[in-house]
């Protein structure tokens, strides 16, 4: 049974109760997870997730509110792992591999880190104590660069890859569709209204939408033809003919007392399916929410 959970639902702006986005996909014995921005690694934790079993992470795109806990999370995956795991699969577009070399090479950012790590005796001690068997291998996780129209296969799940429209040329935005043995789950990312997006998500049963502002209320064309508000989402999860919308990338003033009631009400009035205003950890069914009264 494939298993959605949301771990940050926020934006740029800090917030105590929203890390920057990521969310967790555990399907056919592995654990996926999109986008690792700030927070993420601890709500991982707070979700009682052992690092080491993550096998994959995809990233829509490279704004750190999207990427910047990656190298915590490769680091201390690592770390934990002792040299017992398989290295973690990674998937982004390009320059995805640029920042994995400066972060992980002998001259990059955690460069002097890793090389305490590992030549260090009294890094050899804890790293032997904890199971590790000498020489001990500098971290290396795989990159594979995608980019739209790409897809990617195992025996359990395959995921097909859009680009979208966000702040191109300077990074390039994409969302994902993972489709499991009993669900599809469509990331849309950072995006404004896009048809590659809608026609990506046709008839998923989940579809995870940006919603950063209410529409109507933000008009500058700087900010809308970049982002999506409420009433986007909505109609991408209507014309697209999906089950469930999730509405994530929440900023502070969609949490303004009465506004996040009017959010769902006119989302409702576009958009007929199941409808969840995102909260960090919450759990997402990629079925039919149940609406038995408790007894």
């Amino acid at each position: 049974m494939t298993r959605l959970q949301l771990l940050c639902t926020g934006t740029p702006a800090p917030l105590a109760h929203r890390g920057g986005s990521s969310y967790l996909v555990q399907t056919e014995g592995e654990t996926l997870v999109f986008d690792c921005g700030p927070g993420s690694v601890r709500r991982m934790l707070e979700a009682g997730l052992a690092l080491p079993a993550i096998d994959h992470l995809f990233l829509t795109h490279l704004h750190y509110d999207h990427c910047v806990d990656y190298a915590y999370l490769v680091l201390t995956r690592w770390d934990q792992g002792v040299g017992q795991i398989p290295e973690l699969q990674v998937y982004g577009p390009a320059p995805t591999a640029h920042m994995s070399h400066q972060l992980f090479a002998a001259n990059g950012a955690f460069g002097p880190d890793l090389a305490a790590r590992t030549l260090h005796p009294g890094s050899h001690f804890v790293y032997e104590t904890r199971g590790g068997a000498m020489p001990r291998k500098r971290p290396d996780p795989q990159i594979r660069e995608v980019e739209h129209g790409n897809r990617i296969e195992t025996s359990g799940w395959q995921v097909d890859v859009a680009e979208v429209v966000h702040v191109q040329p300077q990074l390039t935005c994409l969302a994902y569709r993972l489709t499991t043995p009993d669900s599809t789950i469509a990331f849309g990312g950072d995006t404004a209204p896009v048809d590659r997006l809608t026609e990506l998500a046709k008839g998923a049963d989940v579809l995870l939408h940006m919603c950063h502002f209410i529409n109507g209320a933000v008009t500058d064309e700087r900010l809308t033809h970049c982002c999506s508000g409420h009433l986007d989402a909505a109609a991408t999860a209507r014309d697209a003919g999906v089950k469930t919308l999730v509405l994530v990338h929440l900023t502070e003033q969609l949490e303004t007392p009465g506004v996040r009631e009017r959010v769902l009400h006119e989302v409702g009035e576009v958009f007929d399916g199941q409808v969840i205003f995102g909260e960090d950890l919450l759990e997402v069914p990629t079925g039919t929410i149940n609406m038995e009264p408790v007894r």
